[in-house]
């Protein structure tokens, strides 16, 4: 149950949120990970089959500079229902980010195998949550697009002065 109740508070399955028929197919494709205080969970560059759902602990959201140096992103905990990864599910490119453990961490893995093999099986179910991902996705592109005109405009007003 403890794992059903993690899925309805996570924004990439709003769409079956008070299904529990959809949130127990969900949850038995669900394999649950443990990683130790400064593991990493992700590394950037690396091929990514699966994505993660924080269920305890706290994480750092890394990424390398064009010198090599890492800097983290966010810290997140799980108060703030985060996932991560969730690319994953729909393809098997590189990690863009590193993910590490700042804390013993629990999280909660699905597996892009997994996933598309529940997807063939439950077609409609499949849907509401790709169609969940895209959204995820289309709202995460609209803000790096505005974050590029901020420092865009930025630049531009700096070379005026």
């Amino acid at each position: 149950m403890h794992i059903r109740d993690r899925l309805k508070n996570i924004s990439l399955f709003r769409s079956i949120k008070y299904e529990e028929d959809s949130l127990l197919k969900l949850e038995k494709i669900i394999v649950e990970k443990h990683y130790f205080q400064d593991s990493y969970i992700i590394r950037e560059g690396e091929l990514g089959n699966c994505m993660f759902i924080l269920d305890s602990g706290s994480i750092s959201i890394e990424k390398k500079t064009l010198m090599g140096d890492t800097f983290s992103l966010a810290r997140l905990s799980q108060e703030k229902n985060v996932y991560f990864g969730e690319l994953a599910l729909l393809d098997n490119y590189e990690r863009s980010a590193s993910v590490r453990a700042l804390t013993e961490t629990k999280c909660f893995m699905i597996n892009n195998d997994d996933f598309n093999k529940f997807c063939e099986e439950n077609p409609y179910i499949g849907h509401l949550i790709i169609k969940d991902i895209a959204t995820s996705l289309a709202a995460k592109l609209r803000k790096t697009t505005d974050d590029n005109l901020i420092l865009i405009n930025a630049l531009c007003s700096n070379d005026i002065k």
